[in-house]
Order: C-alpha cells, then sequence, then structure tokens
C-alpha cells in the first residue's frame, strides 16, 4: 500500500517548499558562483553561519562555502531524493537520526566516504608479479 507521506504529492509539495526555501536562501546569502550541477542548484560563497558542516542541502538546492567537489555533489544528490520521497519530514528525520555521521542513516546512504566523512578505502598495492596456483614448466 502506498504510504501518503512517502514518495507522494504531499512529500513533493515539501520538497517544493524546501526547494524555494533554498532558493531564496541562495540567493540572498551566496557570494560565489550559482551553478547547476547533479540535478541541484550549487550556491558557493555561502557565509560559514548559512549551512552546516561543509555544505547543507534543502530541497535541490546545495549551499557551501566552496565544497564542491563531484564525490560531494553525487552526495548531496543523494540527499535531493531524499527531500523527495519524505518532503518536510526529512529535516525532523534527520534530526532524529542523530548530529553523529558516521551512525546518521542519511548520510549513511547518501555515502560516507562520497561526504568526506571517511577516507577513501585504498586498494591494495599490487608489485606487478603475478600469482599461480602450483608449478609452471
Amino acid at each position: 500500500m502506498p504510504s501518503l507521506l512517502l514518495d507522494s504529492p504531499v512529500s513533493r509539495a515539501g520538497y517544493y517548499f524546501a526547494t524555494a526555501v533554498g532558493l531564496t536562501w541562495g540567493f540572498l546569502c551566496s557570494t560565489g558562483r550559482v551553478e547547476r550541477r547533479n540535478g541541484l542548484w550549487v550556491f558557493t560563497g555561502m557565509p560559514k553561519r548559512a549551512f552546516g558542516r561543509g555544505g547543507s542541502c534543502v530541497g535541490s538546492c546545495y549551499l557551501t562555502d566552496s565544497n564542491v567537489s563531484d564525490d560531494v555533489l553525487e552526495h548531496e544528490a543523494v540527499h535531493k531524493r531524499q527531500w523527495q520521497r519524505y518532503g518536510m519530514l526529512f529535516p525532523f528525520l534527520y534530526l532524529a537520526a542523530g548530529r553523529d555521521p558516521l551512525r546518521n542513516r542519511f548520510e549513511i546512504e547518501a555515502g560516507l566516504e562520497k561526504g568526506g566523512y571517511l577516507r577513501r578505502r585504498r586498494r591494495p598495492r599490487t608489485n606487478g608479479a603475478t600469482t599461480t596456483n602450483g608449478p609452471t614448466a
């Protein structure tokens, strides 16, 4: 049975409202470049008090001072999708999930490495030698 609040016209309305807030906030406070990337309105040059951590996603808007790597924008695009799914429930659910990004299910879903919360795992180095499963002739 589809939910009235999740991925519904109600959640979409909340997402559009949040996007309107993000656009207003971004256009009023941004002193940097404004562009569309990864389906997001990206506002740079935001004062640090205008967002949390390295940046904040509000609807389809990403507000930051300068944290705009491709990985971060992929991470924020997942938050945009979360806004679409949960609408105005999202900020409350996010707060209830806790401030620790390593335990926050929304940050985990968006990707801790891409969000800059964990160092990217390195692949094991090989010295170019090949391994065999037995004697070779």
